[in-house]
């Protein structure tokens, strides 16, 4: 730059010059010599003589900097041998640096997986020492299993302290009567009742082994609610001590199972899959349970199948029963467990022939049931089926019909393990006793012709877990019976339900025999809230204590006059359980 700056102003100068040399300058200065002349070529001179020492001053610079750029090249290649040179320096100085590097690295590697190691042995010997302190504390304690000849037995149940509270009295302990909630007006109406008990105590065992490559299996559960005179197979046995279940299985590898006995009735919604002991059960601490749910524990012979974990399938063949309810109906009605051949002769089902005690209806067939279950990935569903053949004896014959139902089920996880629902319904004919409300399955025409009645079973329930100590719960269940009315050749009604029933005495403390109670149950609803908590549940058990509330309402079809009773019960019941580990 400083170089292009001096070339310029050369050139200006040599312009300068050349426009300063006229033609005068070529005519003799003595031909022309004046004073003026003179003093002008003075000052000419002089102006040259500045401009000379101008442009030697010019050509000073360009020097200097003609000079200041060879020593810059200079240098630049001085720089650049010496980062030549210095190269091999640099990278032996890197490959020295990565070498260090991963040498600090590896010694870093090998640091964390000498601490690992350490963990894993502290793991190891936490673990070895936490078993030793389990073998031990078992030793000390007792097994939770006893081995028995290849045999794992394995005891259960509870101790029970129960207190229960009804507004009208049912006459009942755990076990409520809720088809029976006693009109109003009823001498049972003004009478409240209170009781305690521990009949709900319940043991249990279950004796579990290996039969080549099958799962063999037997479970025997025992409470004391079993009543010897009013015992009957309704809907659970009563017979004492009372048998809840009593059953064996055997479970083969390729999913199939075998298993007879007493059992849970396959119409019974399962929590998860189809399996024994795998049954919901509602919370409640009465033993009815709430309307509308459907269940029984009878005999039963079941095959069930897993497809998948995702898929199973059973039938079962179970013990039948049959529940009559008739107004007026024909004599000598024989086949159910009211009639008079029920309670002769004396057995080990009557146990006595004294009028009143309950027998056994005498049934064609075992009802018939069949069910698939299912689990898409969130929730469990079912769908269910039942078939059922009723026979009674009038005059010279015996009589036949059949009836049955269907049905449906889920259990919806809302949040895991916090909160459930469940919902469950059947609708059918002559499926009464399958509900806690244990309605008539069938009534009886006046030529005593069986007639199962139509008949709605729904309930529905919130189960949550807000905490590992709390279970809180809410059920609802609503049972409807349809009418079945008739007229015999006195005019006289027969039937279910029928619009001329007398029902005029069933406001009465004691019905006379010119003002009875005929009411029949048109539908029976309840709502159930309650709750169990745990004071304690480790390895000696657990300690819970628990209470619930009932609400339950019974409506009548409506009888001659339009008289419509209806009842209303209150329940508050209590229970303070030890649960054995």
């Amino acid at each position: 730059m400083k170089r292009a700056v001096g070339i310029v102003l050369a050139c200006l100068l040599a312009i300068a010059l050349a426009f300063g040399n006229d033609d005068s300058a070529k005519v003799p200065r003595d031909a022309h010599k004046t004073p003026n002349t003179e003093a002008a070529t003075q000052a000419t001179n002089a102006r040259l003589e500045r401009v000379e020492k101008a442009m030697e001053i010019q050509q000073e610079q360009i020097e200097q900097l003609r000079q200041q750029l060879q020593t810059r090249d200079s240098i630049i290649q001085q720089l650049q041998q010496q980062v030549h040179e210095a190269q091999p320096v640099v990278t032996g100085a890197e490959q020295k640096a990565d070498a260090k590097a991963s040498n600090e690295n590896a010694a870093v590697l090998l640091g964390v997986s000498n601490r690992a190691s350490d963990l894993r042995s502290n793991e190891a010997d936490t673990a070895l020492n936490l078993q030793q302190a389990q073998e031990s504390a078992t030793a000390q304690e007792g097994p939770l299993a006893i081995r028995f000849k290849g045999i794992t037995l394995t005891p259960g149940g509870f101790l029970d302290a129960t207190g229960i509270y009804r507004t009208h009295n049912e006459n009942a302990d755990a076990i409520s009567t809720l088809a029976g909630v006693p009109f109003s007006g009823t001498a049972n109406s003004h009478l409240s009742e209170f009781r305690g008990t521990a009949r709900e105590t319940r043991l249990s065992l279950l004796a579990e082994g290996k039969i080549k490559d099958w799962k063999a299996s037997g479970y025997a559960e025992f409470d004391f609610e079993g009543a010897a005179v009013t015992a009957n197979e309704v809907e659970s046995t009563g017979f004492q001590p009372r048998s809840r279940q009593l059953w064996g299985q055997v479970e083969f590898h390729n999913g199939l199972s075998v298993s007879g006995g007493q059992t849970w009735s396959l119409l019974t919604t399962n929590r998860s899959g189809i399996a024994l002991r795998n049954e919901w059960v509602p919370e409640t601490i009465d033993l009815q349970y709430v309307v509308g749910y459907n269940w029984a524990r009878q005999f039963s012979l079941r095959v069930t199948k897993k497809f998948s974990d995702k898929f199973w399938a059973a039938i079962a063949a179970e013990n039948p029963e049959t529940t009559l309810n008739v107004i007026n109906a024909p004599p000598n009605v024989f086949g159910f467990n009211t009639s008079s051949n029920a309670m002769t002769p004396v057995s080990a089902f009557t146990l006595s022939n004294t009028p009143g005690a309950n027998g056994i209806s005498t049934d064609l067939a075992p009802d018939l049931i069949g069910k698939v279950a299912f689990e898409p990935g969130w929730g469990h569903f079912e769908v269910k089926a039942l078939g059922r053949f009723f026979r009674d004896r009038f005059g010279v014959r015996n009589q036949y019909t059949e009836g049955g139902g269907g049905g449906v089920a889920a259990i919806l996880p809302l949040v895991k393990n916090k909160l459930d629902v469940i919902l469950e319904g059947m609708a059918g004919v002559g499926i009464g006793r399958y509900a806690s409300g244990l309605g008539p399955d069938v009534t009886l025409r006046p030529n005593a012709t069986i007639v199962p009645l139509h008949e709605l079973q729904t309930m529905a329930g919130i189960e949550a877990h807000p905490g590992l100590r709390l279970d809180l719960y809410l059920y609802g269940g609503d049972e409807y019976y349809r009418r079945a009315a008739y007229l015999n050749a006195a005019g006289l009604p027969v039937g279910y339900g029928s619009p001329r029933n007398n029902n005029s005495g069933c406001a009465l403390q004691v019905p006379t025999a010119a003002q009875p109670c005929q009411a029949q149950t048109r539908n029976l609803w309840e709502v159930e809230p309650g709750f169990w908590y745990r004071f304690y549940k480790g390895p000696r058990g657990t300690v819970q204590w628990g209470m619930s509330y009932s609400y339950v309402y019974r409506q009548t079809w409506a009888g001659a006059g339009g008289l419509q009773p209806k009842g209303i019960e209150n329940m508050v019941m209590s229970s303070f359980r030890y649960v054995l580990p």
